[in-house]
């Protein structure tokens, strides 16, 4: 289907020209010689396949730029990105995650300022609001796609079959290990990320305080620690949560899991192969139990787009990151896949497109946005992934008793402490 609206897309923009969207590329290229450029993103194989057929139609628009791109999954990513960023060797426009923002520019300078390129990039789909998102110390470094949140979904046929309504908190998860996890089913899966978002939504839903301040330090206590790190190790040790290292995916679709917690984003990856064998997957939403202090959860950009600081091509780049994320074109391969569009332009075109708003994705977002009330902006820290592995560390040394609690806690909270720099 992407393939076929790519190719129309192609044809009608020979014929048409592009419309709607604030670029140099509404008139003649300039005749240079030619710019080359380099863009990177991460996902899976539909993701690549629609970003590269967009990349495609750009350059058809825009003859003078020839695009490079650098695209892989998810694991990995981070790391590599990270080795080319310190050595200023990254591409110059580059889909991001906002924790990196404060990660890699903290004072504003990290990535290449957008206001400075406003004439390129159609700022004026953008509320306020949405900017907020990507402005460090006055300079704006990133633009958001879409918005992004956690939520768990579950297997409606799974949970009907024991006779278990959809649940709501963790409290229901423990009464549907009691009768799943005889026949090997695990109520709960999910990757180590969310594993720690959860672990930080219970204890602010219980203790009424938070994990991290807004920039970033640490607020527990090793008492604090020693809860969260009891509550992970109850949960594998009741069959609750099946241990995440034996997690994958693909068992949500084949039934070894009746729920997951994933991004907004991710809902069709995860939901689309349970729906593909008959199953039928729903959203169970946000885990809040009765009389909490706090709901614990957060919202954020799904993913932004930067362009380097030390690009030489800065107003080639702005041409290709505005086609990205405003265009008609772009809009109409990406649809809901990554969220629905926060840009103006792209969410009129996507809502012109008979059935495009529907999906897993979609279904998501909207349940996101009609909840925005309980979510909290999230604090960058909480996705840094040296401190989710400094948490499943001391996790998995604490549930296979090569620690105690109390020694797992406070090593856990001094090696946590350092990766904040606190």
């Amino acid at each position: 289907m992407r393939k076929i609206t790519a190719a129309l897309l192609c044809t009608s923009i020979l014929l048409t020209g592009c419309t709607g969207v604030a670029t140099p590329s509404e008139s003649v290229p300039s005749q240079t010689t030619g710019t080359e450029i380099s863009f990177s993103w991460w996902g899976n194989d539909v993701r690549h396949e629609y970003t590269m057929n967009g990349v495609d139609v750009f350059q058809n628009l825009n003859p003078d730029i020839t695009v490079k791109n650098h695209y892989g999954v998810w694991q990995g990513y981070e790391k590599r990105t990270n080795v080319a960023i310190e050595s200023h060797t990254e591409t110059d426009v580059m889909q991001i995650n906002y924790a990196w923002l404060s990660t890699y520019s903290p004072d504003g300078t990290g990535f290449y300022d957008l206001y400075s390129l406003s004439d390129e990039l159609g700022l004026n789909n953008f509320d306020e609001d949405d900017l907020q998102y990507g402005i460090i110390e006055g300079k704006l470094n990133a633009l958001p796609i879409a918005f992004n949140t956690y939520e768990v979904f579950y297997n409606t046929d799974l949970w009907e079959k024991y006779g278990l309504e959809k649940p709501d908190s963790l409290d229901d998860f423990y009464e549907a290990a009691k009768v799943m996890s005889p026949d090997g089913i695990y109520p709960l899966g999910m990757v180590k990320k969310m594993v720690f978002l959860l672990m930080c939504a219970n204890y602010e839903q219980t203790h009424g305080t938070s994990v991290f301040s807004s920039d970033g330090q640490l607020l527990i206590s090793e008492s604090d620690a020693a809860d969260m790190l009891s509550l992970y190790r109850d949960l594998i040790d009741n069959k609750v949560l099946i241990p995440v290292d034996d997690f994958e995916r693909s068992k949500f679709g084949d039934g070894t899991i009746a729920s997951t917690m994933c991004w907004v984003s991710d809902a069709g990856n995860y939901c689309g192969s349970l729906a593909d064998k008959g199953g039928n997957p729903d959203i169970a939403g946000f885990l809040i139990p009765e009389n909490a202090a706090s709901t614990g959860w957060y919202i954020k950009p799904a993913t932004m787009y930067a362009i380097s600081a030390y690009t030489e091509h800065p107003h080639e780049s702005a041409r290709l990151l505005n086609f990205l994320i405003n265009s008609p074109e772009m809009a109409a391969l990406q649809l809901s896949e990554k969220g629905v569009p926060v840009s103006r332009s792209a969410l009129d075109t996507v809502n012109n497109i008979p059935d495009a708003m529907s999906g897993f994705e979609y279904a998501a977002s909207r349940y996101m946005n009609e909840n925005r009330q309980q979510l909290s902006i999230i604090k960058p820290i909480m996705e840094k992934e040296e401190v989710i592995d400094i948490f499943k560390k001391y996790g998995d040394e604490y549930i296979y008793d090569q620690l105690t609690l109390k020694e797992a806690s406070a090593a856990m909270l001094v090696e946590m402490k350092s990766a904040v720099h606190q």
